[in-house]
């Protein structure tokens, strides 16, 4: 596995640490305003993750593995033993992975419009398909076809949420591009990291969520129910931008409940 990278990130509060994790292909601000608003009691530690926002795009495939590994040194730096881990989509991921490698950093694991499946062949066929298109072609093509999943159905994508998502989707370099679609095209799956019933465990939904479905995650707790599982109405796959108040208040009943 490849050296750890320096990665950018915001830091505020005090208090337990509370790491959180965005998705494919944003950045760390995707969380702002549970930033701020967890920041009164809670040390909150968002970092671009490696090939995204400010953080380095070095060459090759990024596992899941290497992302956790790159969080775990960044934690080492600011002298975080041990951290709640709640990643979004791509970022729940990661979260999954460093549950898997580093059980001891991990005191608790949500999963934000995230699961814990590996991809069907045809899937992980698309996102080799996909990154290599990004190193010919650029980033522009190969989002472009995102936005409109992103939001609950019916969204109006003129609005300035989704001009801050699409510009910062535009931003992510194709390196960065390509490395994480070849990391999540080979990831395993990783339900059998949710079954112990420690670290405290849940799941957060948008209930129009276009991505990750929601009789999917149901079905998924209903064989796991130490898992948590809370839905947000009115959000699709981006509940902290759609609903930030609800996701927040989510945030905290987790976090006071473990």
């Amino acid at each position: 596995m490849a050296d750890p990278v320096a990665l950018h990130y915001e830091e505020s509060g005090s208090g337990t640490a509370v790491v959180l994790l965005h998705g494919y292909p944003f950045d760390h601000t995707l969380w702002r305003a549970q930033i701020a608003a967890l920041s009164d009691t809670y040390r909150v530690i968002a970092p671009d993750l490696r090939g995204h926002g400010a953080s380095p795009a070095p060459a090759g495939d990024y596992s899941m593995d290497l992302l956790a590994a790159d969080v775990a040194a960044l934690l080492d730096r600011l002298g975080v033993e041990r951290a709640v881990w709640a990643g979004h989509s791509m970022g729940g991921y990661v979260a999954l992975a460093a549950l898997r490698a580093m059980p001891e950093r991990v005191a608790g694991l949500l999963l934000c419009a995230s699961h814990p499946f590996a991809d069907p062949p045809e899937k992980a066929a698309s996102r080799r398909e996909s990154a290599a298109q990004a190193l010919r072609e650029g980033t522009a093509p190969v989002v472009s076809g995102m936005l409109h999943l992103l939001f609950k159905p019916g969204t109006n994508l003129e609005t300035i949420s989704a001009y801050l998502i699409r510009s910062a989707m535009l931003k992510t370099p194709p390196q960065g591009v390509a490395g994480v679609l070849g990391g999540m095209a080979v990831r395993p799956d990783a339900v059998d990291v949710l079954r112990p019933l420690d670290p405290p465990k849940a799941i957060l939904a948008g209930r129009e969520d276009q991505i990750v479905k929601l009789a999917d995650l149901q079905a998924l707790v209903a064989d796991l129910p130490h898992v948590a599982l809370r839905v947000i109405d009115g959000a699709g796959h981006l509940p902290m931008i759609e609903q930030p108040e609800a996701t927040t208040a989510a945030l905290r009943a987790f976090l006071a409940a473990r």
